[in-house]
């Protein structure tokens, strides 16, 4: 019964999970910021354009 005082499996499945939400949130975030960055830069694009 050595294997079920052992919690190293455990402990190591809960840092993997918790890794993955990490960069999921991460993943999530960026894109958004992407998406905003995108929207300015095209509004300054096009300010740019219409006073040419």
């Amino acid at each position: 019964m050595q294997l079920l005082g052992d919690a190293r499996g455990a402990t190591t499945a809960e840092y993997a999970l918790l890794l993955a939400l990490v960069v999921v949130i991460l993943i999530s975030s960026l894109s958004a910021l992407g998406n905003t960055l995108n929207g300015k830069l095209q509004g300054i694009i096009s300010s740019l354009n219409t006073t040419q």
